[in-house]
């Protein structure tokens, strides 16, 4: 067989639990459902630094957010490693092409990819560095079209959760763009050489501004309702920084309601879009030769426990779909193994930064040594196997980071700036209800220790002190008065 095409297809802020192969009984997505249908679905991936820019780099590089130097979100962070996933499948003999989102920096820096093609919810080129050098390829798309700086029209900021229909012409809509970019450059692609090919949606990102259509989709359904832990009138510091800048404490049903609708809405759109790519693969003759993953950076918590967006470890925010397909139309016992069977799902606790090595072992193209990262295919060969014992997760500023530690049965938390701990038994309270750091004091002993040791071999980290876990300020609270000062417009965008 000659050497496949990948597919890496990822949406922006999806949980894990927005599709209907994940028992969600609501949301349409049946080109997804296919997708793991016909190949391998993981229950337990978790994004490590839940928020854009750092994931992204750990999709691009195999490593951690510790490896690269970046556990927060950072405007103008450039990936600091030479052997990016994209550069070394160009160096294995490669076209390799980027459509979508990719938050990078310099924006215009391709990393290893030959072509890129860019949509960054309106961001100036360049701000991060004080510059402005334009707009992205969609923008300028849009331009085109006779509708300039006109994207966000609709009103809504980037990171709010109001609702509102799309206010262009439905194929103006950036998922829309970013479907219809990657299907021409599947035909547009150069046959003498195997394709990689990250096809990268920004929805269900915020803003919430679906297709009316696919509003209409759920007008009838009764939404879910978020769930609230038994935990959360004594949140952690942390998380009372989230309570301040979106009110999760507030928020009405109907404005709960409403987000939800969208989200299922841009989400039903992307799985659309989804479907393009398969056909326009398999009318170029490349699904027996294609493999597909699909993942996202991040979740979104969605109202559970009173909060929303991301930049945490509870299930809706580091929970993310992942999925991998062997070649639709290939034949599975040379793709993967002998008598397989499609559909199987792993518990086992994985991430982004196994993207980049599975990637690898698929193109027969050797990792790197210092991977934080491993090859998935073992797991979708025998899916009881693997990789990993615990996966560990951090994200925040130093001196304010939130620490995880997760073996898909336990999962404990521990936040660094007021010595805050919430535990898990997640395998039989998924919605992380009731919290054991307290009712089972020697078991979140064992676990606060098991994430000492993780961490003690860091030079120089001050959450460590020997093998003791060292808190800034135990038992800190948001003051009245900086939790008000807190409030912010979710970077509004108007007409640029």
């Amino acid at each position: 067989m000659s050497v496949p095409n990948i597919v890496l297809i990822t949406t922006d802020q999806m949980r894990a639990d927005l599709m209907g192969c994940a028992g969600n009984p609501i949301i349409q997505t049946p080109h997804l459902d296919f997708l793991a249908k016909r190949g391998g679905r993981f229950t337990q991936a978790i994004s490590t630094q839940p928020v854009c820019i750092p994931a992204r780099a750990t999709i691009m590089t195999g490593l951690e957010g510790h490896s690269l130097g970046i556990t927060t979100y950072k405007e103008g962070f450039e990936i600091p490693v030479e052997d990016t996933l994209p550069r070394l499948l160009n160096q294995a003999g490669y076209q390799t092409k980027a459509v979508g989102k990719m938050h990078v920096y310099p924006e215009r820096c391709h990393y290893g990819f030959e072509s890129m093609l860019i949509c960054e919810e309106g961001r100036i080129i360049g701000q991060a560095n004080n510059e402005n050098k334009g707009l992205d390829d969609y923008e300028q798309w849009l331009a085109e079209q006779g509708y300039p700086g006109q994207a966000f029209g609709h009103g809504l900021a980037n990171n709010e959760y109001a609702v509102t229909p799309w206010h262009l012409p439905d194929r103006l809509h950036p998922t829309e763009w970013i479907g219809l970019e990657t299907c021409k450059a599947i035909k547009n692609r150069d046959w003498t050489r195997p394709l990689f090919l990250w096809s990268s949606f920004t929805a269900p990102h915020p803003p919430l501004a679906p297709l009316l259509n696919d509003l209409y989709l759920y007008d009838r359904d009764s939404m879910p309702k978020p769930v609230k832990g038994d935990w959360v009138g004594n949140h952690p510091l942390f998380h009372q920084y989230n309570l301040a800048q979106w009110f999760g404490d507030q928020t009405t049903e109907k404005q709960t309601d409403l987000a939800y609708r969208a989200f299922y809405a841009l989400i039903t759109q992307v799985d659309r879009q989804i479907n393009r790519i398969i056909g326009t693969l398999r009318e170029e003759g490349m699904l027996d030769n294609t493999w597909f993953i699909f993942a996202s950076d991040h979740g979104d918590c969605m109202g559970d426990h009173q909060l929303w967006s991301k930049s945490n470890f509870l299930r809706g925010a580091c929970n993310i779909p992942l999925i991998i397909t062997p070649p639709p139309r290939g034949n599975l016992d040379r793709a993967v193994a002998e008598n397989w069977v499609p559909g199987i799902t792993s518990h086992s606790v994985v991430g982004l930064q196994d993207i980049m090595p599975t990637c690898l072992e698929i193109a027969g193209v050797a990792a790197p040594n210092g991977l934080d990262g491993k090859s998935l295919l073992p797991l979708l060969k025998e899916p009881s196997a693997k990789v990993r014992d615990a996966i560990l997760g951090e994200f925040g500023p130093i001196g304010k980071r939130s620490f995880m530690l997760s073996d898909g049965c336990w999962k404990y938390i521990w936040y660094e700036e007021d010595d805050a701990q919430l535990l898990f038994h997640v395998a039989d309270d998924p919605d992380e209800i009731s919290d054991l750091s307290t009712k089972l004091p020697a078991k979140a002993q064992v676990w606060r220790k098991k994430l000492a040791d993780k961490l003690q071999g860091r030079i120089n980290d001050r959450a460590i002190d020997g093998d003791i876990l060292r808190p800034v300020s135990p038992d800190r609270m948001l003051s009245e008065l900086e939790r008000a000062r807190m409030v912010t417009d979710h970077n509004a965008r108007g007409l640029h």
